[in-house]
């Protein structure tokens, strides 16, 4: 993070490089290539649009994949002082029904290869729509008062339990997160990124934060399904930063490790997010990149990437997922909210200027916040060293005749077995037990011993852990991000 700017508000990332590299190309996607001026000129565009169609404080809806439009409407959405919702291009119908109902933009910025929803779903009757592509060019935008409380960004949560919630960002909160983040990996304007991720979501929005604040250069990726070609853009154009989702290191190390390992050369290092890993993959992605370091962080919309963990640098703490970063607190609470001390599960709780204030219109939700600390959900606890260690989310735990059960240990130990390429736990109802295991299972073939999941599952764990019930199906359902959506297999 340069150290002698401040950063007030999210457009002075883009400003404060355009100052010091207006030549530099700061963007790269497919055949293009866009230097920061032109970034610049692209978002100003955008915003001197935005102004003729609404007013500050205003709610615009961006509903794009992943391409430079998107990032240029952005910052031009910012730089007017208007909201930006973040709307992911693979959303169902019915969440993006609910999500536009849920916060009337005044405007939908979409494309083309997007119409068919808009019209399917009734939106373009009610709300003003207008295609990326046919915004007019503009050299001139005369700017408007921005502070760093202003709301910038909502984005929707998963909604793996109940419906989503609209997380409510401030200029603030994003600031202090990319501050954090920037000066734990130490971004600097000497590197280059390859993002895969959608920039509807805050892991890969949070690195473009990144990238632009150090003045470094992004080569964005519409998805992450061309692997092969992926792996040779890292080789070819030497990047030193890679970002992805643990589903896709376990699809590179299986399918292309050799072409993998010789990315070593190049990247300084590689993170992925809180999505639990298993040993063998870690182990994996060591193995193929021996001297990169490979970054595990901790962290919500709500409060993105409050911890950071470098694996290879910590072997010894391999199931932790951190220690908290700069100018982030976290603690661990029972039901009653009384702190626990170390060694001891309950709920984690973080404070922190990336901490959001509240949730959009949902005041049930946002009493989850109180004098700065957010009540994650997530269960977890803190070794005697302040590692942080997660167990389960809230509301995912198990409660076997009053034992608590994670399903993520359940998990963990079935994905395993040969034979088994996904699987899901909950809890099912039971009159004896108040709730008993009950196990989702997708395997390679059709004919998968059923009965090997419970014998291996006795070996390894308590026996009130170990699945009463079993159901073989096609597909495990996952959000977005990948979360397992529970409340639709209960």
């Amino acid at each position: 993070m340069p150290n002698n700017y401040s950063f007030k508000i999210i457009p002075d990332f883009l400003n404060n490089s355009v100052r010091n590299f207006p030549d530099k190309i700061g963007l790269v996607f497919e055949e293009r290539e866009y230097s920061y001026k032109k970034i610049k000129e692209k978002a100003n565009s955008i915003a001197s649009y935005i102004v003729k169609k609404t007013k500050k404080g205003d709610i615009v809806a961006l509903f794009l994949e992943n391409r430079p439009e998107i990032i240029f409407s952005y910052f031009g959405i910012l730089s007017a002082g208007r909201i930006v919702l973040l709307i992911p291009a693979n959303i169902s119908d019915d969440n993006f029904l609910f999500q536009i109902k849920k916060t009337n933009p005044k405007l939908i910025i979409s494309q083309k290869k997007f119409e068919q929803k808009l019209k399917r779903t009734g939106i373009l009757k009610e709300y003003f729509y207008t295609d990326i592509d046919e915004i007019p060019q503009s050299s001139f935008f005369a700017g408007e008062d921005v502070s760093g409380n202003d709301v910038s960004t909502i984005i929707f949560t998963s909604g793996t339990m109940a419906e989503p919630k609209g997380v409510v960002l401030r200029h603030c909160n994003v600031i202090s997160a990319t501050k954090n983040i920037t000066e734990f990996l130490k971004w600097s304007k000497y590197d280059i990124d390859v993002n895969i991720l959608s920039l509807s979501h805050s892991f890969g929005l949070g690195n473009i934060h990144c990238v632009l604040a150090a003045g470094a250069t992004v080569i964005l990726f519409r998805d992450a399904i061309n692997i092969k070609k992926i792996i040779q853009t890292i080789i070819e154009k030497k990047a030193t930063t890679f970002a992805a989702v643990p589903a896709i290191l376990r699809f590179v190390v299986d399918n292309y490790f050799e072409e993998f390992k010789k990315c070593g050369e190049f990247l300084r290092f590689v993170q992925t997010d809180t999505s639990l890993m298993d040993k063998e993959l870690i182990e994996k992605v060591l193995s193929a990149l021996p001297n990169t370091d490979f970054n595990y962080y901790y962290g919500l919309t709500e409060a993105s990437r409050s911890t950071f963990f470098s694996i290879n640098k910590h072997l010894d703490k391999i199931n932790s997922i951190g220690k908290a970063l700069f100018n982030v607190e976290i603690k661990v609470v029972d039901e009653y909210g009384k702190d626990l001390p170390a060694g001891k599960a309950g709920e984690i709780c973080i404070k922190g200027g990336h901490v959001i204030k509240e949730y959009w219109r949902c005041p049930e939700a946002s009493k989850n916040i109180k004098d700065g600390w957010l009540k994650t959900g997530d269960v977890g606890f803190i070794d005697k060293d302040g590692y942080l260690y997660f167990k389960s989310r809230k509301d995912d735990v198990i409660n076997v005749s009053g034992e608590k059960v994670s399903p993520e240990e359940i998990e963990e130990v079935v994905r395993k077995m040969p034979g088994v390429k996904d699987v899901a736990a909950v809890g099912a109802k039971d009159r004896l037990l108040g709730e008993a295991v009950k196990l989702f299972i997708v395997p390679d073939a059709s004919d998968f011993d059923v009965q090997s999941v419970v014998q291996e599952c006795k070996k390894k764990l308590e026996s009130y852990k170990v699945p009463k019930l079993i159901e073989v199906i096609e597909k495990i359902p996952r959000t977005e991000n990948g979360k397992v959506r529970r409340n639709i297999l209960k």
